[in-house]
């Protein structure tokens, strides 16, 4: 008879500790939006905005990245740029990332902080109107800002009361226990703090209604659908720009040493519609407003921003205070490598001196002012032969230099 020995359990060779790690990191950093941009991609923008800027900037010029990440437009800013450090500001809201910034050699001099960059702080020296260049690469995706959404929950729980019969005793199976961790007294103050900021910004109010037969269409898979759509609170019907703007006028006015109550259905709606709003959204209405006037943005977006139709009415506002100077497409396995599949788009702008009048759009193009500014508009060839995103981008540069060479005044 034979006998055979008992087979041995296989041995599945489990994860390395640093890989389990680096896969922790990267799902932190996709649930944060969090997607940091290629070095060849930063040199290129900041060898950009070096081009439009018509040299190389003095070294007193001041840059933020108020998504900073780990701090590679900073870093190319010093380094290729030879800016001070002194005025090279940076924000994340990231607390892991502080120990890296402050090993690194170059970053540490900098002014870098741990807040949200969507909020000003003064006493950082981070406020509206203040930067000579924004650059960066905000978060898209990822929570966003629907953490806001844990106020409406703590009012909600805070004044719900048991179904009772008519005898004022509790129907059985109507109580319903808490979704999740109440808020701190400082979570509470925070959250509120951040409703009231965020309510000053103009992206959440913008809201184009869908044509009836875009309305129930699926959205394509490289899409983001409807960035700007208020969350659904109750029946009332869907608020419109004035209510917006009514509900964003009583938090502006609110006392300053009161809590907002979020029990009012205005401030509630206002509260759902900010949390509902993406996170790019805001972030790319922030750069515009971080620029002093004349200077210049650049800053990696969804390609939604640049060409959804239902961010139309952003984008108006944006040009509005903004001279759009170049949009160049990146490719979509740019950041595949941290976990995105999204389309990305370079905008490189310039601050209005002076704001367009409100209807500016509704005037025949060709009496405005500026109706024979062109926008340099780019999209890479992918499937062309021996193509390479460092040779795209060069490509590109060379142009825009080519192109602002031959724009400047011969000497006679």
């Amino acid at each position: 008879m034979k006998v055979t020995a008992p087979r041995q359990p296989s041995k599945r060779k489990r994860p390395s500790p640093r890989a389990e790690e680096r896969a922790t990191d990267l799902e932190r950093r996709r649930e944060l939006g969090q997607f940091f941009t290629p070095q060849p991609v930063a040199e290129f923008m900041w060898d950009v905005l070096e081009t439009l800027h018509g040299g190389a900037f003095p070294s007193h010029a001041s840059l933020i990245d108020p998504a900073c990440g780990d701090g590679v437009f900073l870093r190319v800013a010093r380094e290729r740029g030879r800016l001070d450090p002194a005025g090279l500001f940076g924000t994340d809201i990231d607390p892991a990332l502080e120990p890296g910034w402050h090993a690194d050699p170059v970053l540490r001099s900098a002014q870098l902080h741990q807040v949200n960059g969507l909020l000003d702080a003064p006493g950082f020296g981070i406020q509206e109107r203040s930067f000579d260049v924004v650059a960066g690469n905000p978060p898209f995706s990822g929570k966003g800002l629907r953490e806001l959404l844990r106020l409406l929950e703590e009012d909600r729980e805070a004044n719900r009361d048991e179904e009772r019969d008519l005898f004022g005793l509790p129907v059985p199976g109507q109580s319903r226990g808490h979704t999740g961790q109440p808020l701190s007294r400082s979570e509470r103050a925070d959250l509120d703090k951040l409703a009231r900021r965020l309510c000053e910004y103009a992206c959440w109010r913008m809201n184009a209604a869908p044509d009836d037969d875009t309305a129930t269409a699926a959205p394509p898979d490289n899409d983001t659908p409807d960035l700007l759509a208020g969350l659904a609170l109750n029946d009332r019907p869907r608020p419109t720009v004035s209510d917006c703007e009514r509900s964003a006028h009583l938090i502006r006015q609110w006392p300053a040493g009161r809590l907002l109550d979020v029990s009012r259905p205005e401030i509630r709606e206002v509260i759902g519609r900010l949390a509902s709003t993406a996170v790019e959204v805001f972030f790319t209405e922030r750069f515009l407003r971080l620029a002093k006037p004349g200077g210049l943005i650049a800053v990696i977006v969804p390609e939604s921003i640049a060409a959804s139709e239902r961010l139309s009415p952003l984008r108006r506002w944006l040009t509005g205070r903004m001279d759009l100077l170049m949009v160049v497409g990146l490719p979509q396995r740019v950041f595949t490598g941290v976990g995105a599949n999204a389309r990305t788009t370079i905008l490189f702008a310039r601050r209005r001196l002076q704001e367009r009048p409100e209807g500016w759009w509704l005037q025949p193009q060709e009496t405005l002012p500026d109706a024979g500014r062109s926008v340099r508009l780019t999209a890479p060839q992918i499937e062309a032969p021996n193509w390479s995103l460092q040779a795209y981008l060069d490509g590109v540069l060379q142009s825009v230099r080519a192109k602002q060479a031959s724009a400047r005044p011969t000497a006679k």
